[in-house]
C-alpha cells in the first residue's frame, strides 16, 4: 500500500510540476518576442558610413630648372666614301670589315701593271726630250754667238732659239705626262684618308672597278666625336634671347653660347633611356631661320670616346634654361576635364573643394603649378576617386608629397 501510494504521489507531483512550467514558458516567449520586436525597430535606423579616408600632402616649394627637349639623329663627325679613281681589276683587300683604320693605311690594291708601264714610257719620253732640248740649246747658243760676231746670219740665230724653246715646251709636256702616270700608279693603292671604322667591302677581289665612273669600294665613318642636330622652334629661340637680355648677357656672346667662349651645355638620352646621362655642348647654330618649317637648326657635340653613340641612333636632346622657385604637386594628383586641369583640396572643415590650376613644366613625377594652389593647401594625392566635391573626408597627411626628392 505504501509503495503504491508513493508512486501515485510522485506521478501527481510530476503532473503538478508540469502544470506550473507551462505559464512560465509562455511568459518567457512573450518577453522574447517583445525584445525581438524592439531589436528590429533599432535596425531600421540608418547609420551613415564614416567619411572616406584620403591621403593629402602640401605642395612642395623649391627651385626648378626649366628644360626644352628636342629629337634628332646621331651623326658621324666625318664620313668618307672610298672610290676607285683608276680602271683596273681589284687585286687585294687589306682590312677586315668593321675594323678601326688610321689615316694612310693601305686598304685596296688595283692591278698596277699597265700604270707602271705608263710611268716607264713617260720617263723614257722625258729623257728623250731633255736630250733634244740640250742639243737645241747648244745650237741656239752657237748661232747667237756667231750672229753677235757677224760671222753668221741673224735669222739663223732666231730660228735655232725658237727650236730650243719648242723643245723646252716638249720637255714640260713630258714632265706633265710623267706626273699624270705617276698619279695613276699611286691611285692603284687606295689608302684611308681619315681615322675611323671601315664598312664591309662593296666589291670583291677580281672585279673590274673604275670603268666609266669611280666605283664605290667602302666607307670610313668617324664617330668620335658624334653630333646631333635638332630643329628649335622660333618661339623657343626668342624665349632664349629674352632670357639672355634679362640676365644681362654681354652682346658679344656668340649664338649658342652662355658666356664668351663657353657653349651652352646639353644632355642626350637614347631610345629606352629615362635619364639624360650623356653630356655635350652646342657646337653650331645656323645663321638663318628655315622659312618652310619656322625652325632654327642647332648642332650639339658629344665626345663619344666609348663609341656608344652610333650614327643613325634616334636621340633626345635636352637643354637647361632658366631656374626659378616654383610650387610642385604630384602629377597624379592633377585631374583634367573640358575646362582644364584641377586639383582636389581638403579645406579646414575636411570638405573636398575643386581648385582650378594653371600648370607648368613636368619635373620628374612632379608638376609645376603656376596658379591655383598655395603651400598650405592640403591636396589629395591618393584616394581621389573616393572624394566628391562638397563631401567630407578623413584626411591623413603624407610627408613629403610623393615624387618629391
Amino acid at each position: 500500500m505504501k509503495g503504491r501510494f508513493h508512486t501515485m504521489r510522485t506521478r501527481s507531483s510530476e503532473r503538478g510540476g508540469i502544470g506550473l512550467t507551462v505559464p512560465l514558458a509562455a511568459l518567457c516567449m512573450m518577453s522574447i518576442l517583445t525584445l525581438a520586436g524592439g531589436c528590429r525597430d533599432d535596425a531600421n535606423v540608418y547609420a551613415p558610413p564614416p567619411p572616406p579616408e584620403v591621403i593629402v600632402a602640401n605642395p612642395v616649394k623649391r627651385d626648378v630648372t626649366a628644360y626644352t627637349t628636342y629629337t634628332g639623329v646621331v651623326e658621324a663627325s666625318e664620313t668618307v666614301e672610298l672610290r676607285a679613281r683608276v680602271q683596273g681589276f681589284l687585286e687585294r683587300i687589306e682590312f677586315d670589315p668593321g675594323q678601326r683604320v688610321s689615316k694612310g693605311d693601305l686598304l685596296f690594291v688595283i692591278d698596277k701593271r699597265q700604270y707602271q708601264a705608263a710611268v716607264d714610257r713617260a720617263e723614257a719620253l722625258l729623257r728623250s726630250r731633255e736630250s733634244a732640248l740640250e742639243g737645241a740649246a747648244n745650237d741656239a747658243r752657237l748661232a747667237r754667238e756667231l750672229a753677235d760676231q757677224r760671222a753668221g746670219p741673224e735669222i739663223d740665230a732666231l730660228i735655232k732659239a725658237a727650236r730650243r724653246d719648242a723643245m723646252a715646251a716638249d720637255v714640260a709636256a713630258a714632265e706633265a705626262e710623267l706626273f699624270e702616270a705617276t698619279l695613276n700608279l699611286e691611285f692603284c693603292e687606295v689608302r684611308a684618308p681619315i681615322d675611323g671604322r671601315i664598312t664591309v667591302n662593296y666589291v670583291d677581289i677580281g672585279n673590274l672597278v673604275g670603268r666609266g665612273e669611280p666605283t664605290l669600294l667602302a666607307k670610313i665613318i668617324q664617330g668620335t666625336p658624334a653630333f646631333v642636330s635638332v630643329d628649335v622652334s622660333e618661339s623657343d629661340v626668342l624665349a632664349v634671347r629674352r632670357d639672355r637680355a634679362k640676365s644681362g648677357t654681354p652682346g658679344d656672346v656668340e649664338p649658342g653660347q652662355v658666356s664668351p667662349g663657353q657653349w651652352r651645355p646639353s644632355r642626350l638620352a637614347l631610345t629606352g633611356d629615362d635619364e639624360f646621362a650623356i653630356e655635350g655642348v652646342v657646337d653650331y647654330v645656323q645663321p638663318e631661320l628655315d622659312l618652310q618649317t619656322g625652325t632654327l637648326r642647332i648642332r650639339t657635340r658629344y665626345e663619344n670616346t666609348n663609341e656608344s653613340l652610333l650614327p643613325g641612333f634616334f636621340a633626345r636632346v635636352r637643354f637647361a634654361m632658366e631656374s626659378r622657385e616654383s610650387l610642385l604637386v604630384p602629377e597624379a594628383a592633377l585631374l583634367s576635364d573640358q575646362q582644364g586641369r584641377f586639383a582636389m583640396v581638403v579645406n579646414d572643415q575636411d570638405e573636398v573643394e575643386v581648385r582650378r590650376v594653371r600648370i607648368g613644366i613636368l619635373d620628374g613625377a612632379m608638376r609645376v603649378v603656376e596658379e591655383g594652389l598655395s603651400e598650405k593647401d592640403r591636396v589629395i594625392v591618393l584616394g581621389v576617386l573616393r572624394a566628391r566635391p562638397g563631401s567630407k573626408v578623413t584626411p591623413k597627411t603624407q610627408e613629403p608629397a610623393p615624387g618629391a626628392p
